[in-house]
């Protein structure tokens, strides 16, 4: 259901279709988001979709789920988040729009997924739930057990993980089921238990309301044996999205969901501070890189797409050869999107662009080295930089944010963190630079003896999708939490680098965008400086000077390592730690490096294809 991206399948549906035929059952799948997506206008569904504050899609369906009776007054949401409405302003709609949709649209919209399909000819339906398809869901839900009380409904999916299965089965008594945790092997033994006339009670995974009571089996075991899963069957996706004849602004169907792994290898060790995915499985598993291979062949020679968006949390780093390593080798012109650490090194990112790898998102968070220690990221300021700087030689998009409000920052972290911005505008800029979300399974929310977290509640939107009458104990069925955080700084403290975030992303946007670059000739390196008025012309260095800014390219080097270097190139020259040091000194003070710890790091990037 809605609001999930409708230009690409749901991978959800496609692994459980599989998972579910393949355990001898019989399975249709419905991408009834499409069905919305055509209804609207691709423009209109996906604006919709790229949003997740205060619960708009949510409380969108409400009046579908629940009734105007329950749902509450337009007036009364506008006035407690005056910003949905000026966003939707911005994109050319308004109060009236998101009225519209609420009262007339999405309820016509609900009827007629009701009357589309023959849903009493199953004796099971399931909904998959993530972010905010919960309500819309309920909605269709409720309409299907009117008509056809004899079916059973079974909702699943990330929002029903935890405490918020049970408090859904507790509170809506359309939800015969809830599977709780990975599905695919507990869906397929509900099935089996249904097709066999057993009771689900006790069955690992599922909840079940018996006699009006919800009984269940804890929470389901992670699979342990990702190699054993099936491949997603997309096929009903494609063939929908071409009956309704959609055109998605980035095209549908151009880009499909990719599974490698599951959980997180760092989170595991060192769970970031403010990170709630993963929820209980964080525990890491990955397929082999044949298997990956594999899949990748039968998708792209079914559907004729080679765009791959990884759903995986963390690149699993053994793929970075396997995997990456052997689709280069094999030329196959696969592309991917992945998420990865920020801490790679120019030759792995070398290898991924190589493989393929086209977007990533590395979590850089910040440029403090302090912040990023209080967080528990495992990198450096320079690191970040670093990964920054090759994913743009290699003209890899990267999606990050800049990230605040972790107890022990100081104002001088930020004030050092803005000078070094001030000097990147020639690499991307991030996406927003905001306060932090408090996110369940995160360590912020499940420790609060350690963390100074209080006042912790449900985000003050839940009540507007999940009104009072209902019941709903909104600090069960949330995912994000409104906080107070002690020991952080307000957010005035973060003006300025806001706004030159904005400016930034203005620039680099703009026809002409800034550069740093520089040219190798036999003796010299001539550095481009093109980054605005406060950074514009060109730097000329020879001989001892060009090699050192040079080595720095790379990777961040130290004055002992740069002395060595010099002395190896020219043993006869005398060159001392003392003697780099104030070469290194000399290209931070023109703003062409960066250092940190004794460890400096060239900024410009080489105009050389070949490095």
């Amino acid at each position: 259901m809605p609001f999930c991206a409708a230009d690409r399948p749901s991978i959800q549906l496609g692994l459980l279709a599989s998972a579910v035929r393949g355990a001898g059952h019989v399975v249709e799948t419905f991408h009834l988001n499409l069905d919305l997506a055509a209804r609207l206008g691709p423009g209109d569904y996906d604006w919709l979709c790229q949003h997740r504050g205060h619960m708009t899609g949510e409380w969108l369906f409400g009046v579908a789920a629940f009734g105007a009776g329950v749902a509450g007054s337009d007036e009364a949401y506008f006035a407690a988040f005056p910003e949905e409405v000026a966003r939707a302003e911005r994109g050319g709609k308004g109060a009236e729009y998101l009225s519209w949709l609420r009262h007339e649209l999405l309820p016509e919209y609900v009827e007629e997924c009701v009357g589309a399909v023959q849903w009493g000819g199953f004796d099971l339906v399931g909904f998959t739930s993530t972010f905010q398809q919960n309500v819309a869901s309920l909605a269709l839900a409720r309409r299907i057990k009117e008509r056809w009380p004899g079916v059973r409904v079974v909702f699943g999916g990330a929002n029903m993980e935890d405490e918020m299965g049970p408090e859904h089965a507790r509170v809506f008594s359309v939800v015969d089921h809830v599977v709780v945790g990975e599905g695919e092997t507990v869906f397929c033994r509900l099935l089996d238990s249904v097709a066999a006339g057993r009771s689900l009670v006790g069955l690992p995974g599922v909840l079940s309301r018996v006699d009006g009571v919800v009984l269940g089996g804890g929470q389901a075991p992670p699979n342990a044996d990702l190699d054993a899963l099936p491949v997603p069957d997309y096929d009903e996706y494609f063939s929908r999205a071409a009956a309704l004849e959609l055109r998605m602004p980035a095209g549908v169907g151009r880009v499909l969901p990719l599974e490698s792994s599951r959980g997180c290898w760092w989170g595991a060790k060192h769970h970031c501070t403010f990170c709630g995915l993963n929820g209980l499985g964080m525990a890491y598993r990955s397929k082999s890189a044949g298997r990956v291979l594999a899949e990748l062949a039968e998708l792209s020679r079914r559907h004729r797409v080679t765009f791959f968006a990884a759903t995986d949390n963390i690149v699993d780093m053994r793929h970075v050869e396997s995997l990456f390593g052997a689709v280069a080798r094999e030329r196959t012109d696969y592309q991917f999107f992945y998420e990865v650490k920020a801490n790679l090194t120019p030759g792995q990112l070398r290898t991924l662009h190589a493989g393929g790898v086209r977007w990533v998102q590395p979590g850089i968070e910040s440029m403090s080295s302090h912040v990023l220690g209080l967080m528990s990221k495992g990198s450096t300021m320079l690191q970040n930089l670093r990964l920054l700087k090759w994913a743009r030689y290699h003209r890899m998009r990267v999606s990050w944010n800049l990230i605040y409000g972790f107890p022990g920052e100081t104002e001088d972290d930020y004030k050092d963190e803005l000078r070094v911005l001030q000097l990147i505008s020639h690499l991307e800029p991030p996406h927003d630079c905001t306060r932090i979300w408090l996110e369940r399974f995160s360590p912020y929310f499940t420790d609060r003896e350690r963390y100074p977290v209080r006042q912790v509640r449900a985000e003050g939107s839940y009540r507007f999708a999940y009104p009072e009458e209902l019941g709903v104990d909104l600090d069960k069925i949330a995912y994000f939490f409104d906080y107070e955080m002690g020991q952080t700084l307000p957010d005035s403290a973060h003006a300025a680098t806001r706004a030159w975030v904005r400016e930034w992303q203005q620039r680099y946007s703009s026809a002409g965008p800034d550069t740093l670059t520089y040219r190798r000739t036999g003796d010299a390196v001539l550095v481009d400086d093109n980054r605005g008025p406060e950074h514009r012309g060109s730097h000329a260095f020879y001989g001892p000077m060009a090699q050192a800014y040079e080595f720095c390219t790379e990777t961040m080097r130290t004055p002992a390592s740069l002395a060595a270097h010099l002395a190896g190139t020219d043993p006869t020259a005398g060159y001392t730690e003392h003697d780099a040091r104030d070469a290194l000194e000399e290209f931070c003070g023109r703003g062409l490096m960066v250092a940190e710890n004794n460890h400096y790091l060239a900024l410009a990037l080489p105009t050389n294809p070949h490095w």
